[in-house]
């Protein structure tokens, strides 16, 4: 095997009439994306499968502040009188089956991811509603002295329709069309 600087360092011409490889770790330009909208996702393409472009979730079929707030409401009437227990169960079934708790599954809300569009799956919504809201809002909460659920509120309520937990998470709430 020769492994001399000469053998190393020579580049391997193109074919006549090719277009040049890009440089070694760069693939091909990038295409422009419109402001507001997310990059385009193309999966590695391989004969028979369809290519799709992910669009993240128009702001127009996002759910807004009042909405959520009602579900809310319902989410502690129904806790109250489940006892609590009633209410958690029902909300492990429907983070598996709608992509929403008991509150939003009865006004007809689901959560979905804010890039692609597609439901939360039970570990997603475990993740959501226990670790970043549970966890981790009661944490920020505590040590800043409530600012953090003023902000949580106060962002729900902006152009975007989240809130902090759905901005952590990378998910909205928006009306379910199934």
């Amino acid at each position: 095997m020769n492994m001399d600087k000469a053998s190393v360092e020579t580049p391997v011409p193109a074919a006549p009439g090719a277009p040049a490889a890009p440089a070694p770790g760069f693939g091909p330009a990038p295409v422009p994306v419109p402001a507001g909208h997310a990059a385009p996702f193309v999966p590695a393409q391989a004969s028979g499968y369809a290519v799709y472009v992910a669009q993240t979730v128009p702001k127009e079929l996002r759910v807004g502040g009042g909405v959520r707030f009602a579900a809310y409401l319902l989410n502690l009437l129904l806790m109250v009188v489940t006892l609590g227990i009633g209410w958690l169960i029902w909300a492990m079934v429907t983070w598996s089956t709608d992509s929403a708790n008991p509150g939003q599954k009865l006004m007809g809300l689901s959560i979905v991811k804010k890039d692609t569009g597609v439901r939360l799956t039970w570990g997603g919504m475990f993740v959501r509603n226990f670790l970043l809201a549970g966890v981790v809002m009661s944490f920020l909460s505590a040590i800043t002295l409530s600012i953090a659920a003023w902000v949580n509120l106060f962002k729900l309520f902006g152009s975007e329709k989240q809130n902090l937990v759905d901005s952590m998470a990378g998910s909205v709430v928006v009306r379910r069309t199934v």
